[in-house]
């Protein structure tokens, strides 16, 4: 009998030790993956047929939205002792969604000074992901470097994704306090950290496919921020809500956190 319920316990038993052993290979224990939850406060339309004076009025926006930190670490071991500070604020008008990063941190990298043939990832970057309707399935990755440069992909999953042409990337505003030409890799002196901020617009009809955007009005969409660079020195891999993958795969839905549009 004892025999018997053994048999029948072994493959938990082999499971439990299984999931603690790779634990331990991976130095690190995931975090408890939660679904933080944001509301995106509606503003006014910008002109943006201005250059400074509407990044001048976007920022006064942004002044009474809420910031949120990307600084879950979920995998530690690829981090090593790099801590960046990251975090964005989110909101969205009639015509736009716009989001603000702020970033400290001892290095940047900016090697992409057009759209075309970047992989911002491999820079100094931070990506958007959001799915706006969960019927559709579809979610779409925002990726740009510090300088602005970057991709968007759409798709319902990692693979097979279509990307936006050259027109719809024109579309999408970008802002970047370190500018637009490429400069290689920085590294601060003395560990002061180098500060930037950027502000991303996307025009909501590229990512609504079709619908009204008075349909987002009440609405909750999914999504999540990411801080990363591939390339560079100090590889990081930084989240706003938790991932709870053995590596770093930032395309996982079933992660997101909530936006909710007011």
């Amino acid at each position: 009998m004892k025999l018997s319920l053994l048999k029948m316990m072994f493959p938990a038993l082999l499971g439990l030790w299984l999931c603690g052993a790779g634990n331990f290979l991976y130095g690190q224990t995931r975090p408890k993956p939660k679904m933080e939850k944001i509301r995106l406060a509606k503003v006014s339309h910008v002109d943006f047929e201005c250059a400074n004076p509407c990044f001048r009025e976007i920022e006064e926006k942004f002044s009474s939205i809420a910031s949120n930190a990307v600084d879950v670490v979920n995998w530690p071991n690829r981090n090593g002792d790099y801590s960046p500070k990251a975090s964005f604020k989110i909101m969205y008008s009639d015509s736009y969604l716009y989001i603000r990063y702020q970033v400290e941190e001892t290095e940047l990298r900016a090697t992409f000074p057009a759209d075309s043939g970047a992989r911002p990832w491999t820079d100094d970057c931070m990506e958007l992901f959001i799915l706006p309707d969960e019927e559709t399935g579809v979610y779409y990755n925002i990726e740009m470097n510090c300088i602005g440069r970057g991709i968007v992909g759409y798709g319902p999953s990692k693979q097979g994704r279509e990307h936006f042409e050259k027109d719809r990337m024109d579309r999408i505003l970008r802002f970047s306090s370190l500018g637009t030409e490429a400069f290689g890799t920085r590294i601060a002196s003395d560990n002061e950290p180098f500060k930037w901020s950027m502000i991303i617009a996307v025009p909501l009809d590229l990512i609504l496919q079709g619908k009204e955007v008075s349909a987002l009005k009440g609405r909750t969409a999914r999504g999540n921020v990411f801080k990363c660079g591939d390339d560079m020195q100090h590889r990081h891999y930084l989240t706003w809500n938790p991932v709870g993958t053995e590596r770093p795969d930032y395309h996982r839905p079933e992660f997101f956190g909530y936006f909710e549009f007011e």
